[in-house]
């Protein structure tokens, strides 16, 4: 991060370059809010702005959350897990736990916390000197409401503050003024139409709007990870006994350098996308395969894929686990995303 204390930079160096792959443009802070969540969406190329529509869409769109009531079971708890930096840093790891429940007919309300713990630091001074470790971490505190409006479009709203821990104060060259924490707050906004007749869902999401994360002083401050993703889904086939669906999103950052620092703006020279594809057998068995593409952050373009487990046919209880792998930061391993839902 620009302009902070040695110590501080040497804890946030790795988790930016893995975070360029998760955004396409690594400039932004809040870094935990730039990986997808929900094995299930990162599997599909990364892509859920049109399809998801349980808990998770408080992260893909709050749009989708509308839809939530609608379904069989409408309460909804959804677990994350990931590692992200496997076979490096192995005490780094992303943790997301987020629960949504209907509101009679006035749409669903969720709430999720996210939580990047960024392991153990050692920390030095700028002469190279051992100054000790510390631990750092970021998370978010979100809320998430979703109404219907008509039959086939859902919008939403989301608020959240942020809350980073570089280095505990003692260990930054800017101790007196606080440098190695800083917190922010941030709006997301979201539409999800569907189009029966296309067998297709259409969506658009806006998040993380709000002001710079501030280290120190104004000048010392990173922008929130400020993204617009447009979404596709498309059911190709669909029966009693399978489905094959495809999905695609398109993200661009809204944050733009403008002469000595980010400003508000669509950053069309970066960019992310990806698409996916499902096959289900009996709403039960999932397998799931898509692909990424970031330039020029991370210029990653590679594989995603996984398989997914719905065990109410058996157990009478929707517990879902869902599996993916994802590719990282250039010259990392890949890493798995581990998902469980429970849906009551």
């Amino acid at each position: 991060m620009r302009r902070l204390a040695t110590t501080v930079l040497l804890t946030a160096v790795l988790i930016s370059g893995i975070a360029a792959t998760a955004l396409a443009s690594s400039g932004a802070g809040a870094i935990n809010l730039s990986f997808p969540i929900g094995a299930r969406y990162n599997s599909l190329g990364e892509a859920g702005t049109a399809l998801s529509q349980d808990a998770t869409a408080m992260w893909w769109n709050p749009g989708g959350l509308a839809f939530l009531p609608g379904r069989a079971e409408p309460h909804d708890l959804q677990i994350m897990q990931s590692s992200l930096a496997e076979g490096l840093a192995d005490d780094i790891g992303l943790y997301w736990v987020g629960y949504a429940m209907p509101m009679g007919n006035h749409g669903a309300l969720g709430f999720n916390i996210n939580y990047l713990d960024m392991g153990e630091q050692q920390g030095r001074d700028e002469n190279g000197v051992d100054t000790g470790t510390f631990r750092s971490y970021m998370f978010a505190l979100s809320a998430t409401y979703g109404v219907q409006v008509g039959r086939t479009l859902g919008v939403g709203l989301g608020v959240k503050y942020f809350r980073d821990k570089l280095a505990d104060d003692q260990f930054t060259q800017d101790s007196q003024a606080g440098g190695g924490s800083g917190d922010s707050f941030g709006v997301d906004l979201g539409l999800l139409w569907k189009a029966p007749r296309l067998r297709s869902n259409f969506g658009l999401a806006v998040a993380n709007l709000g002001p710079d994360i501030v280290h120190v002083d104004s000048d010392q401050s990173d922008p929130m990870p400020r993204k617009m993703t447009l979404g596709w889904a498309f059911s190709v086939y669909n029966s009693e006994y399978m489905g094959i669906l495809l999905v695609a999103d398109y993200l661009v950052p809204l944050y733009k350098w403008k002469g000595t620092d980010y400003g508000l703006g669509l950053e069309w020279d970066q960019y992310e996308y990806g698409v996916g594809a499902e096959w289900n057998y009996l709403r039960s068995l999932y397998v799931r395969f898509g692909y990424k593409a970031t330039y020029p952050a991370a210029d990653i373009k590679d594989t995603t894929f996984g398989f997914g487990v719905d065990m109410k046919r058996w157990l009478r209880k929707a517990i879902t686990f869902d599996y993916a792998s994802v590719p990282q930061a250039q010259g990392l391993d890949r890493v798995n995303r581990l998902s469980l839902g429970y849906r009551f």
